[in-house]
């Protein structure tokens, strides 16, 4: 399977909100202990479900905040995706992920208004290599489980413990059969 999840089942109900069953694979299992899954591919997949809940072209999500309850159990799971707070230019959503009778994690994003900032727009960074450029990195394979298995690291030159540029990677789609968006796959790595 070349994706995280399977998505099992997606239940629209007249209250707006909406509930999806998936089921998590190896490639979605964390690196503590086998039988639970790994934060960054779970929260990859609360994000493609705040993504897809009740799009609108006019806005964007800026902010996601996530709380861990417990053990993120591996296997059959449910997505329940709402609306907290309902505007025209700013809204609240929330995604609670739900295993074994029990909530896991709660993730909420605040949607915004698109509006066009190129007038103050800048960026101080500097540029750093591109990361085809640099060689793969294993350093990473130490630790057991599916979900490190399945991304490609590679480091600058000069990394070491707590600092360094590390490029991650990973071919694998989200969800089975669905297009992962930039942003999705972005968020499904940031606990790495």
């Amino acid at each position: 399977m070349a994706a995280y999840y399977q998505l099992l089942n997606r239940e629209q109900h007249s209250d707006g909100s909406c509930t999806a069953s998936y089921l998590s694979n190896i490639h979605a299992q964390g690196a503590w202990n086998p039988h639970e899954q790994h934060m960054a591919s779970a929260t990859g997949v609360l994000c493609a479900e705040l993504e897809q809940f009740q799009p609108r072209d006019e806005m964007r999500i800026g902010r996601v905040s996530l709380d861990i309850f417990g053990l993120i159990a591996f296997g059959e799971f449910t997505v329940h995706t709402r609306v907290i707070r309902a505007g025209k230019t700013i809204e609240l959503i929330e995604a609670e992920m739900q295993a074994n009778g029990k909530t896991c994690i709660v993730a909420r994003a605040w949607k915004m208004m698109k509006q066009d900032t190129s007038a103050i727009a800048g960026l101080e960074d500097q540029s750093i290599v591109h990361p085809e450029t640099l060689p793969v990195w294993d350093g990473m394979k130490c630790w057991p489980g599916g979900y490190i298995q399945s991304i490609e690291t590679r480091a600058a030159e000069g990394h070491r413990a707590g600092k360094g540029i590390v490029w991650l990677h990973n071919d694998l789609d989200m969800v089975e059969a669905q297009k992962t968006s930039s942003f999705v796959r972005l968020l499904g790595m940031v606990d790495t």
